[in-house]
């Protein structure tokens, strides 16, 4: 839609040097009008369908459609092919249209829009688009204003944190002063006690030295003789004993060796970014749908083999698959979960935590989300930086796993969890005795299931219903596909089989077959626009890439 706005003056006698208050607007001329000229416009023929309103009506707002062709802007769009759920020109339908059952004048198809359902959902997801982008400003304000207030909340933070390592400094301090007070008492009493031995010590000697002395002045020979063998062992004795004493005695100082603050302490901490995704309540169901059908275009029924390749020591069943062609291969023989390029090129791996078996992919958040059946876990992987995330425990073992209502499908043994996105159990589904292998999510929100078993393919609703949608049964189900129209692809992976369950006459086709190279297939999915069809051949651990018409 344009935002150009009507003139107030009458365009015809503008364009005749006039100017005439214009009082209607034409919005197929785009043109406003006076009163003369809204009874000329009303007499002519042609004019007749036009669609002619009050110019009061539209003031300051824009009511220009846009009538140009994207592919040729030089035609007008006057044809809608519902087949491709487009609008096409001339040269359009010549080029791009000729086969198509379905097309027909825009005015044919735009009869009674006011009263269609595509016109209620229309202004329904415009009103709900406009009350989310809304909330989501108010939001985004209240959220400058929080940052604002978290910065002033850290800055205070560290100020405490610095008031709080002070004060332990300051204790830290006063237990160092004490223990150094204890060490000096308990060092200085002992080099005391050793000083007191040392004095007793010196006595004795100075009392051997005096008599030595004395004696030998003034005594006898005899009395020499007698002091000197009386003496002999008592001398022994104290030289011993100052031997002991001496070897025992240490000059003993205190010092203080501080830690190297500038290595330990190099800043009070970190400042962390916390990020949190604002909970906006808006679900674009029916532009997604509008999307899909859009690249979808004609149900692929015609496939030919484009490529073949060979992953070393895997066995692939889930397939991801990106925008760029970019194969996820969750891998039943190891935990490395394989990045390939649709003609066989590795372009990455991912270790993962354990095997993997089913993968539902979420490009627009570039998450893929993993199912590891050993580890009753489903993993995320990020799929721009190709590595593993966090691990997710579901009640059981789980196998198929797709995304629904921004919330996880997880496919365990008779049952399907309903889980949020961090592991939150919020509903239980029962679909028999069987593990549940694959799941994909139909237009209506119902859950498309396989399950290794001969039964009608059959899908569940949220609120716990099964329904069985072939006429013929079904055998050894591996993987299943649903569009948004409601068609289902699935695999028989025993017999070698991709089937196709068409939703418009219940019928079932067979559309590959061994003689088409399937040997043993596990999982199967389409590119993003439907244009190519990739199977993975499990015990060969090959991936068939198939060109679709």
């Amino acid at each position: 839609m344009a935002s150009k706005l009507p003139n107030m003056f009458c365009g015809t006698c503008s364009r005749r040097s006039k100017s005439t208050k214009a009082v209607k607007y034409c919005t197929d001329c785009e043109d406003s009008m006076c009163s003369d000229c809204v009874d000329f416009h009303g007499s002519i023929k042609t004019f007749n369908t036009h669609h002619v309103i009050d110019i009061n009506v539209i003031e300051g707002k824009p009511l220009v459609v846009n009538k140009s062709c994207k592919v040729h802007p030089d035609m007008v769009l006057e044809y809608f092919c519902t087949d491709h759920d487009t609008m096409c020109c001339r040269s359009c339908m010549a080029s791009d249209h000729r086969s198509c059952e379905k097309l027909m004048p825009i005015e044919v198809f735009a009869k009674g829009v006011k009263d269609s359902a595509m016109f209620e959902e229309m202004a329904k997801d415009i009103t709900t688009l406009n009350s989310a982008v809304k909330e989501l400003e108010e939001k985004k304000k209240k959220s400058i204003v929080s940052l604002k207030d978290s910065k002033l909340t850290v800055k205070q933070d560290v100020k405490n944190f610095k008031t709080r390592l002070l004060k332990r400094i300051e204790d830290i301090e006063a237990a160092l002063m004490s223990e150094i007070d204890k060490l000096h008492t308990d060092i200085s009493n002992e080099a005391n006690d050793n000083l007191d031995k040392i004095c007793n010590q010196k006595q004795k000697i100075q009392n051997i030295t005096e008599q030595f002395k004395s004696v030998s002045k003034h005594g006898s020979e005899s009395q020499i003789f007698m002091l000197i063998n009386n003496v002999k062992e008592e001398l022994n004795c104290s030289a011993i004993d100052f031997q002991e004493l001496m070897s025992a005695q240490k000059d003993v100082s205190l010092s203080f060796k501080e830690f190297d603050s500038q290595a330990i302490m190099k800043s009070f901490g970190s400042v962390e970014i916390k990020e949190a995704f604002p909970n906006i309540n808006y679900k674009p169901f029916k532009l997604h749908q509008a999307q899909f059908l859009k690249h979808q275009r004609k149900l692929p029924t015609k496939f030919e083999l484009d490529v073949k390749f060979k992953v070393a020591d895997s066995y692939h069943v889930g397939i991801g698959v990106t925008k760029d062609n970019r194969l996820f291969l969750c891998n039943w023989n190891g935990s490395t979960l394989f990045v390939i390029s649709d003609k066989g090129k590795q372009l990455a791996t991912v270790q993962m935590d354990g095997e993997q078996w089913g993968i539902a992919m979420e490009e627009d958040k570039n998450t893929a989300w993993v199912t590891l059946p050993d580890k009753k876990s489903v993993q995320t992987v990020d799929i721009a930086a190709m590595k593993k995330g966090q691990l997710i425990k579901v009640p059981t073992e789980c196998y198929g796993i797709a995304i629904i209502d921004d919330q996880l499908a997880v496919g365990g043994y008779g049952k399907i969890y309903i889980i949020s996105k961090t592991g939150d159990l919020k509903k239980t589904l029962d679909v028999g005795e069987r593990t549940v292998h694959s799941l994909s999510v139909g237009p209506k929100n119902q859950l498309y299931f396989a399950q290794d078993e001969k039964s009608k393919l059959k899908y569940i609703g949220l609120d716990g219903t099964v329904t069985s949608v072939s006429a013929e049964d079904t055998h050894n189900v591996i993987g299943v596909l649903s569009d948004r129209i409601g068609n289902a692809y699935f695999l028989e992976y025993r017999a070698s089989n991709i089937k196709l369950f068409s939703f418009e006459d219940k019928s079932i086709k067979t559309i590959l077959t061994s003689k088409d190279g399937l040997t043993d297939p596990r999982g199967f999915a389409f590119s993003k626009d439907w244009s190519k069809l990739f199977v993975s051949n499990y015990n060969a651990g090959e991936i068939l890439a198939f060109s679709c018409k």
